[in-house]
């Protein structure tokens, strides 16, 4: 079932996201939202917490690969010193 909610848009920028899409995030107060814009529409996502990060297995195998890397080129820095 599709629903249609809207809020007004301040002079700064800001606005209030209406309770039911609160909801449907599952956001709260101090949570962060991202905002996806492509050719025909614009996506708002809650950001992941990062304890979600963590417990992504991929992203976890990306990041040690990534923190190996710059491992390494720490060491070549060094030498080129």
């Amino acid at each position: 079932m599709t629903q249609l909610y809207q809020s007004k848009i301040f002079a700064n920028g800001s606005t209030t996201l209406p309770k039911p899409v609160r909801d449907a995030l599952g956001i709260k107060a101090g949570d962060r939202v991202r905002h996806v814009i492509s050719e025909d529409r614009v996506q708002v996502f809650k950001k992941p917490t990062e304890k979600a990060h963590v417990d992504d297995p991929a992203l976890r195998e990306a990041l040690d690969v990534a923190e190996v890397v710059m491992a390494e080129n720490q060491t070549l820095l060094r030498k080129l010193k």
